[in-house]
């Protein structure tokens, strides 16, 4: 046999294996996601994004669970905070990984993440992204699996990333927490092919996928639900495009509008 017939063969198994894969078992014990998730809390009437404030507001609205992201600030504790620096929010050069948590607080209002798993005002439920990049240094995995173990969480949280090495770090840090997979496929920087494809899928213990709405039809999602792989969506801020991507069989809504309750409800 030539190398270059083992050549194709072998990348023949891959192509194969990436178009049946299944999702890892959703771990026993665990959250089941609510219907609509608030995408980093409820913002849309003044509080800032990712704060107490937010998560708050997400709570009176209703929801059951929110989403947020999380990253470490300098000394290694988990903050909620969705950029590297404070740029957008903040209007400051400075890096996140250059402030401590307490600085963060007081310029950004960013919250620790144990502050935001003990706060009783805020949904029972949470959905943390993990923002990283790394491939080799899985610091943040570990101190965000040291905050969930210490607050006794993993029964009331899932993971997701766009990093699918981070992914895998959490299948084994926390088994008993599902993990999701997060991927679009807009060309952006960092972005690159594997990722936007999801190449590494197959591969990492993922329990879901959570992908950009903008990329995914009704049919994609009946054909991921027929292949045993839990989808959900962000951002979607249409309601009846929500009602019909739920149907087609999305397992969760991440938005930053709606809500669950009746369709006419879930508008501004």
């Amino acid at each position: 046999m030539t190398f270059g017939l083992v050549a194709v063969l072998v990348l023949s198994a891959l192509v194969i294996h990436h178009h049946t894969w299944k999702a890892q078992s959703w771990p026993e014990n665990s959250l089941t996601p609510p219907l609509y998730q608030g995408h980093r809390g409820y913002w849309k009437e003044g509080a800032r994004e990712n704060t107490r404030a937010s998560f708050q507001a997400a709570q009176k609205r209703g929801l059951k669970m929110i989403e947020l992201d999380v990253r470490l600030s300098k000394g290694g504790v988990p903050v909620v905070f969705h950029d590297s620096d404070l740029k957008r929010i903040g209007n400051s050069e400075k890096l996140v990984l250059d402030l401590s948590a307490d600085e963060m607080l007081n310029l950004v209002q960013a919250p620790t993440l144990e502050s935001v798993l003990t706060d009783l005002e805020s949904p029972q439920f949470i959905n943390i992204e993990l923002k990283t990049g790394s491939i080799f240094d899985g610091s943040l995995e570990k101190a965000v699996s040291e905050v969930v173990k210490k607050t006794q969480s993993q029964r009331r949280i899932l993971f997701s990333s766009f990093n699918p090495i981070a992914i895998w770090r959490l299948s084994h840090l926390l088994p008993e927490v599902p993990r999701a997979l997060l991927a679009t496929k807009e060309i952006a920087e960092g972005n690159r092919f594997y990722l936007r494809h999801m190449w590494l899928a197959p591969y990492i213990n993922t329990n879901a996928l959570h992908l950009d709405y903008n990329y995914v039809t009704e049919e994609d999602l009946r054909a991921w639900k027929k292949r045993g792989i839990p989808v959900a969506l962000w951002t979607v801020n249409d309601a009846t495009k929500a009602e019909a991507f739920l149907k087609a069989g999305a397992i969760s809504i991440i938005s930053d509008t709606l809500y669950e309750g009746p369709l006419s409800a879930k508008t501004n």
